[in-house]
């Protein structure tokens, strides 16, 4: 190495260590810079500048002086004594040594402030408000439906805390959901597990808060999450004997009831559970996830719990027909427990609530007349016996054994359940639950499903329902991922033996539902999502929960989609209200219809239509009845 290079790493090397001791080494540069200038300038102006009128040279002293004053910008004399300019020299490093220190004190200050301000770490003091606790992909679901219904409020407020930073919660939340009406969101970095950061978002004069679990691989870690949780709000020396109108999901259901244990009248969903019966449901009935997704998001009806005076002694038959542009379900009990489709002959009593499918609440209004019914069109078809029924799983997760639970419930008996998955843990799971079910057979073969080998072995046609599942032990793109392949290779399959056959797959990534539509599957269920909606709407109206209750239940009332010609005839002129009262007579609750020419988008699936509406061509009804 050349010794000028040697030098320079040396130099290099020296200079480094000098300014790496601290603020001392770093104003001793400064001055010597300083001083450099200052002597260089002074030089420099001694040999340009003129002589004066004189013709004697400038005094060096004098260009040294006031080169030093307009360096630092000091208001001192130009002319002096030695001892005068001494004392204005030591007056002004002084000052330049003092207002350095308070511009830094102050820059410091502020900059802590904003620091601090970034980091989300204030008290916020809104009232009335929605409080999120964690964060997952459900909260643009949650936050996305809250500020549609908050829509009708003057001035609304949804609060995040989480271990996030709150400059990215907001970046995010900004590029999600753009619009947030009237709705502000505010955003604050603490750990929901923390008694004192959750003073952070007032939960004490919350209107709601809800529990979101971390995104975890393990159903365990999730739950643990959301248990301590709830105790820190219903435990917690701050909170406690507060009444909180609190909703969470748990992921395993043997966790649901000491859930509830910790967060008192918390509501508690078994989000597992409530996936694999909509699984099950919409595998069964094709166009079903449209209706829940329908009733579950704030973008079109949901369901409303109301007290009219004005029906109490009617029986409920005839409360079918007392609104134009809502449908009575149900009747929510003084006790709070909700019974959808109650027997017509239930009388309203003084303190029942009825339970309303309406778009918005400013649309529930008594009509005043009767409306006319074709008595021509209504028909009493009765429906044969239920056929055994064949069902493909291809792919596994978690829900899989519930799925195959429910199933089991709802077939008849010789009905066949066959799996194809690679996943090991299948067999073991299938042989214990098998001990338990009563109509169901259910097989396993091991092998891949994005394997196209794999499923021409398979008789795809001989299959009354499909069911795809999303893997839940790796990451939803990748899982989504090979559900779209598996999709894409079945639907070639069908149309190349001109079948059509009915496909239901589970996606874990709402993102992935455009793409997913590519393959023309029959119908989509985003877990996750779903549970997202049930437990917003649960956040906005506590009676809900037994409404949903009762709707997710299989001994109570659920929602079916049968042939229109089971109740009336496809005549010119007919009306709703002729199908509510077709299907009142049978004891069920017309809240829809599915159009015969369905188009694209939704399935053509039509709720809650205006009683005098004449009906286009239809094909199906959609009816709540008793399974």
């Amino acid at each position: 190495m050349a010794r000028g290079a040697r030098f320079n790493r040396r130099l290099r090397y020296w200079f480094d260590n000098t300014m790496s001791r601290g603020t001392a080494s770093l104003v001793g540069w400064l001055a010597i810079v300083s001083v450099v200038m200052v002597v260089v300038v002074t030089i420099a102006l001694e040999i340009v500048s003129p002589p004066d009128a004189d013709g004697r040279p400038p005094n060096p002293f004098a260009i040294l002086w006031q080169t030093f004053a307009s360096t630092f910008s000091l208001d001192v004399p130009e002319t002096g004594t030695l001892a005068v300019l001494a004392l204005w020299f030591v007056l002004g490093v002084g000052g330049i040594f003092i207002v350095s220190a308070l511009i830094g004190l102050l820059t410091s200050g502020v900059n802590l402030k904003l620091e601090q301000l970034r980091k989300g770490r204030s008290v916020v003091v809104e009232r009335d408000h929605t409080v999120i606790l964690g964060w997952s992909d459900q909260v643009f679901t949650v936050v996305s439906e809250l500020v549609e219904a908050n829509r009708s409020r003057r001035r609304a407020a949804i609060t995040i805390l989480a271990e996030h930073d709150k400059v990215d919660m907001e970046d995010q939340l900004r590029r999600r959901i753009p619009d947030t009406g009237t709705t502000r969101l505010v955003c604050r970095t603490g750990s929901p597990l923390d008694l004192t950061d959750l003073e952070l978002v007032n939960p004490n004069e919350a209107r709601s808060i809800i529990v979101l679990a971390p995104a975890s691989e393990r159903a365990e870690d999730a739950d643990s999450y959301v248990l301590k949780v709830l105790l820190a709000i219903n435990r917690g020396p701050a909170f406690r004997d507060r009444r909180h109108h609190v909703v969470a999901s748990v992921r395993d259901g043997r966790n649901r009831a000491v859930a509830r244990l910790a967060g008192g009248d918390a509501v508690v969903v078994d989000a597992d559970d409530i996936s694999a019966r909509l699984l099950v449901q919409t595998a069964r009935q094709s166009g079903l996830s449209v209706i829940y997704q329908d009733l579950l998001d704030f973008g079109g009806d949901e369901f409303y719990v109301i007290s009219e005076p004005r029906l109490v002694g009617y029986q409920f038959g005839q409360v079918l027909s007392a609104y134009q542009q809502c449908c009575p379900v149900g009747i929510v009990h003084a006790s709070g427990t909700a019974v959808l489709n109650p027997p017509m002959n239930t009388v309203i009593e003084p303190q029942d609530r009825l339970a309303i499918l309406a778009q918005d609440d400013s649309a529930i209004r008594l009509t005043a007349a009767p409306f006319p019914v074709d008595e021509a069109a209504i028909l009493s078809s009765v429906r044969g016996p239920q056929a055994p029924e064949r069902t493909l799983v291809l792919g596994w997760n978690g829900r899989a054994t519930r799925i195959i639970e429910q199933l089991d419930i709802y077939v008849t008996a010789g009905s066949v359940v066959d799996v194809v998955t690679d996943r090991k843990d299948a067999a073991a799971a299938v042989a214990r639950v098998g001990l338990g079910l009563r109509q169901l057979t259910v097989t396993v073969t091991e092998g891949d499903t994005r394997d196209r080998n794999v499923l021409e072995g398979i008789e795809i046609v001989a299959y009354d329902n499909v069911i795809v599942l999303s893997d839940d032990v790796i990451d939803p793109l990748t899982a989504d991922a090979r559900v779209l392949v598996t999709l894409l290779h079945l639907r070639d399959m069908l149309e190349k033996r001109g079948k059509a056959g009915s496909i239901v797959s589970e996606m874990r990534d709402d993102r992935d539902r455009a793409l997913a539509q590519l393959t023309r599957a029959d119908d989509f269920v985003i877990s996750e999502q779903l549970v997202s909606l049930l437990m917003t709407q649960i956040s906005e109206n506590r009676h809900l929960e037994s409404v949903f209750t009762d709707l997710f239940d299989s001994a109570g009332a659920e929602i079916y989609v049968r042939p229109s010609m089971y109740y009336v005839r496809s005549v010119p002129g007919l009306t709703f209200a002729t199908v509510v009262e077709s299907a009142r007579r049978r004891g069920e609750v017309a809240i829809g219809y599915r159009m015969a020419e369905p188009g694209e988008g939704n399935h053509g699936i039509v709720l809650n239509p205006d009683k005098t509406q004449v009906l286009p061509p239809i094909d199906r009804l959609i009816v709540l009845a008793q399974g």
